[in-house]
């Protein structure tokens, strides 16, 4: 297994080519109620818009161009191995779709531990290998941080781990354009999407991690 290379910043293109209609953003963003929110790996932002009022959110991330497509504030650049904030400052963190991209993910996970607070709460979420197999009938190369072993890694760090996993159908892919499209943002052979059926319902595989930290 190898960290999943960010190319954020030498391909922009590649990641705002699609978008997801639906995503865990807006699973997690209503069930945080109230509270200073750190979302690491924020991307372009998109929990932020799902965050009830009486939230006060914070983003982090590595990649100048993803910080310049987000345009809430305030945001920081930064390694999310290495976080700038002082221990037990934060009722939530998350890590939505990032942690691939590290070597050691049970070394992100332990950083955002130390800057939530005491019973605050923590997300994570990724795909798993055998997500899409319309399009990617081999599987997605391991990473180090898939659904087949996600709650198994986040486990370390925070012992209540619940893992939700997701197994279905959830929207389609309208055109050929859009498979197209759909290729390009996940790194798929793009003459794949001249062979497939429109509208192309993908089946998609992942999990959402939920957990708390403990009193001290």
């Amino acid at each position: 297994m190898a960290a999943l290379t960010p190319d954020y910043d030498s391909d922009p293109e590649r990641r705002a080519a699609w978008q997801a209609p639906q995503d865990v953003h807006e699973m997690v963003g209503p069930e945080i109620v109230s509270g200073s929110v750190l979302d690491v790996g924020c991307g372009e932002g998109r929990l932020v818009a799902q965050l009830r009022d009486g939230t006060q959110w914070c983003g982090v991330d590595s990649s100048d161009a993803q910080l310049a497509r987000c345009d809430a504030r305030p945001v920081v650049r930064a390694d999310m191995c290495a976080l700038p904030f002082p221990s037990d400052t934060f009722a939530v963190v998350t890590h939505l779709w990032c942690l691939y991209h590290v070597d050691a993910p049970t070394a992100a996970i332990e950083e955002a531990c130390r800057v939530l607070g005491p019973g605050g709460n923590y997300y994570a979420s990724t795909g798993a290998r055998n997500s899409d197999p319309e399009l990617m009938w081999e599987g997605y190369p391991a990473t180090t941080f898939d659904a087949e072993e996600a709650a198994g890694i986040v486990g370390k760090v925070f012992v209540d781990a619940q893992a939700e996993q997701w197994d279905g159908k959830f929207f389609a892919l309208e055109s050929r354009e859009e498979v197209r499209m759909f290729c390009r943002h996940n790194s798929i052979p793009v003459e794949r999407a001249e062979t497939a059926e429109v509208p192309l319902w993908l089946t998609k595989r992942g999990v959402l991690l939920r957990a708390t930290k403990p009193p001290p």
